[in-house]
């Protein structure tokens, strides 16, 4: 065979073998990229190993250090007056969530939230003592879209600007008062969580914000008892009663996932807890490291 014919062949099998790599390695990459597009958005939980996302050593230590964290609590847990610092230096995060944010106003008003685009669309949020700042309400939807229903509430009445502003996201004001026991012929009405649940026609509360100015200590725990919710952040106000009521919160199967010391009460400890259900850890995608707050 001529020269010039072996060239010619040599190169049309060339280009077929381009052609044909060139298709392969397409075909390949894209689902890649997909994948990859995929694991950067924090809304399809359930496609994140969040799991691969710790080393095995930090779970590890973790709870290699859970049983000296219980008995640092428990001591609190005993103690009559319990200082500061005894119940605060035991605590930390017993679930890693990847998507934590702080959801709500930078300053004061903020609250941690796992993976708030997680939520599901008309998920029901309570929001228990506004004090006519909704820069939660407000950011919330913002973030996930006006993913969830939102009832806010509060022992004042909103100004117009805070009823005008959560009438435009898919939420509602309720006067009234947080309370262990429901009294309607109050001013306000007084509501237990369960009775402010049947009176919007919720069964389930996705998400439970609280700061009810020291009425936590009655009012959670029985809440508690035989009602479903996912998250909750509660803002804590007495230190002393701090440990009770993190244990009952933890004994209802609560994991804390984030604590923060409010700047404007350091020296009394006031700080916002943020709790995930165990239930829930798989639909938000976070992960136990090591429980010690129950008992």
């Amino acid at each position: 065979m001529p020269v010039h014919s072996n060239a010619l062949v040599f190169l049309i099998a060339a280009a077929i073998f381009l052609f044909i790599y060139s298709f392969t390695s397409r075909a390949v990459v894209q689902p890649q990229e997909q994948s990859h597009s995929s694991r950067l958005s924090p809304v399809p939980s359930s496609l994140i190993n969040t799991q691969s996302l710790l080393d095995k050593h930090v779970i590890g230590f973790y709870k290699a250090h859970a049983p000296q964290r219980k008995s640092m609590f428990n001591a609190a847990l005993k103690s009559l007056k319990a200082s500061v610092p005894q119940v605060l230096l035991p605590i930390v995060e017993e679930v890693f969530c990847p998507s934590l944010v702080r959801v709500g106003s930078v300053g004061d008003g903020g609250k941690w939230v796992c993976n708030p685009w997680a939520t599901p669309r008309n998920g029901v949020v309570f929001s228990l003592g506004s004090h006519d700042d909704i820069s939660f309400e407000t950011d919330f939807q913002k973030i996930t879209n006006t993913a969830a229903s939102i009832i806010t509430v509060d022992m004042n009445a909103a100004s117009k600007a805070a009823l005008e502003g959560l009438s435009q996201i898919n939420a509602v004001f309720v006067h009234a008062m947080i309370a262990d026991k429901t009294e309607l012929a109050a001013t306000p009405p007084h509501f237990t969580v369960q009775d402010l649940m049947k009176k919007m026609k919720h069964e389930h509360i996705e998400i439970l914000k609280m700061d009810i100015e020291g009425a936590e200590f009655t009012v959670l725990p029985q809440f508690l008892k035989s009602n479903s919710v996912c998250q909750i952040m509660v803002e804590i106000h007495t230190i002393s009663e701090t440990p009770k009521l993190l244990r009952a919160i933890a004994n209802a199967g609560f994991l804390l996932q984030k604590y923060e010391l409010n700047a404007f009460w350091t020296g009394i400890g006031l700080c916002e807890y943020s709790f995930l259900h165990e239930s829930c850890l798989e639909k938000y995608g976070a992960v136990l490291l090591a429980s010690y707050l129950k008992e």
